[in-house]
């Protein structure tokens, strides 16, 4: 698991994973803490994309100053979870998907790339589509897969 965490920490900061109210609880814990709380197939996804793509990867940006926290994992406090008001078991909160962007590329081409490569991926995906009818501006990548689903599934919310 080590190698996988190092490989991770090549391309990505922890801070970047997780909300900064959650770094600054858990930061004296270390970086592997914070990628234990992750499936380890998600992690080597990311890794091989980043590879593959050869460009960078945005999730959250909280760390350069943007406003980008709950792109990564999904904790109890988060404004995303804890306004639900019926059971929530987002992928994000599972620690099985990210949010993210790649430099010069838009949503709907990272889409494309990651389904003209599908066979070359380590594991099944799940890709978000559209929200309410109209494609996001983002990536969303997560690892909970369902046996009938093929290797990158499309998804709409």
């Amino acid at each position: 698991m080590n190698k996988l965490y190092d490989d991770f920490l090549e391309y990505f900061d922890v801070r970047e994973i997780v909300s900064k109210d959650v770094f600054k609880k858990f930061k004296e814990r270390g970086d592997y803490f914070f990628l234990s709380r992750f499936d380890p197939r998600l992690l080597e996804v990311m890794v091989f994309v980043r590879k593959d793509l050869g460009r960078s990867i945005t999730i959250n940006n909280w760390i350069f100053g943007g406003d980008l926290h709950q792109r990564g994992l999904r904790e109890n406090t988060s404004e995303i979870v804890s306004n639900k008001t019926t059971p929530y078991l987002s992928a994000h909160v599972l620690g099985k998907a990210f949010d993210f962007n790649v430099e010069g590329m838009s949503s709907s081409h990272v889409r494309e790339y990651l389904m003209s490569i599908s066979e070359l991926l380590p594991y099944k995906i799940r890709l978000e589509n559209k929200l309410n009818g109209k494609e996001i501006s983002w990536v969303h990548l997560d690892v909970c897969d369902e046996p009938k689903n093929p290797k990158v599934y499309l998804f709409n919310v």
